[in-house]
């Protein structure tokens, strides 16, 4: 029996890039609840469970342009360090901001120079082709209170907890899969 629109379904899972687990939570006792269609986890890894069934297990290779997106050469920007001086700057560092519509955007400085830094507006795992190791925990249909938040009850504690999603599995957008958190 196919997923379809709204269901709840709860995967435990393990994530790699070549030989790096890049997240897993195949060891812990709850498993990732997401509500299906709703750009919760990546497009890829959606499109490829919807013919798995409770206990269904798999093996799936999720395209980098399924996932977080091709890398983007015209992402990167350079911005006078000046537009920057409030904040304290180094390699590495995560900003976050809204982009031209409000959906969050991440940005990784990848390089300080005397006037310039460069930023990185590509996910850190663009261009990554990305192995996921899949079990089917549960499926079932939402709730009228899930339905109306458009998030399974399993995950609104944490969603009010953090102020809202981090993330919607849209290319790009951040995060590595269901809500974003994780």
């Amino acid at each position: 029996m196919a997923i379809t629109q709204d269901q709840i379904v709860a995967i435990q899972y393990s994530a790699s890039v070549g030989d790096e687990i890049i997240d897993n939570n195949m060891e812990e006792a709850e498993p990732l609840f997401f509500m299906f269609g709703h750009g919760q986890m990546m497009p890829g890894l959606e499109t490829r469970i919807t013919e798995m069934n409770i206990g269904d297990s798999a093996v799936l290779e999720i395209p980098c342009a399924e996932a977080y997106g091709e890398h983007q050469p015209e992402a990167i920007q350079t911005v006078p360090k000046e537009h920057l001086a409030h904040l304290d700057l180094h390699e590495g560092l995560v900003l976050q901001g809204q982009g031209e519509n409000g959906e969050p955007v991440m940005v990784i400085v990848k390089e300080i120079n005397d006037d310039t830094v460069i930023m990185d507006h590509n996910h850190p795992m663009a261009g990554q082709d990305i192995s996921f190791s899949v079990t089917i925990k549960d499926i079932r249909d939402p709730s009228e209170d899930e339905l109306s938040m458009g998030i399974a009850a399993e995950n609104q504690q944490h969603h009010h907890e953090e102020g809202g999603c981090c993330g919607d599995g849209e290319a790009n957008s951040g995060d590595k899969g269901g809500c974003g958190c994780h």
